[in-house]
């Protein structure tokens, strides 16, 4: 992955306990960031970066239509 690299939202999983992007991905939220990505909407765009602070939600996801971030890990 390069240094920042932008996906469109299709969906919000579980009450935001995760979130499916258009590529296929998915990704699972840190849980205190879920309450954030459920006021998200499908087709935000939203960037992704390598977050090296911490060791298991190693991903920001910005929405950048509203500039608001979570923690997420990749899960496929």
């Amino acid at each position: 992955m390069k240094d920042a690299e932008s996906q469109m939202l299709n969906k919000i999983l579980n009450d935001g306990e995760k979130i499916n992007l258009m590529d296929g991905s998915t990704w699972q939220i840190n849980p205190g960031d879920m309450p954030t990505v459920c006021t998200w909407i499908p087709t935000a765009e939203i960037e992704i970066t390598r977050n090296n602070e911490d060791p298991v939600f190693n991903y920001t996801l910005v929405n950048k239509g509203i500039e608001v971030s979570v923690r997420a890990m990749r899960l496929r």
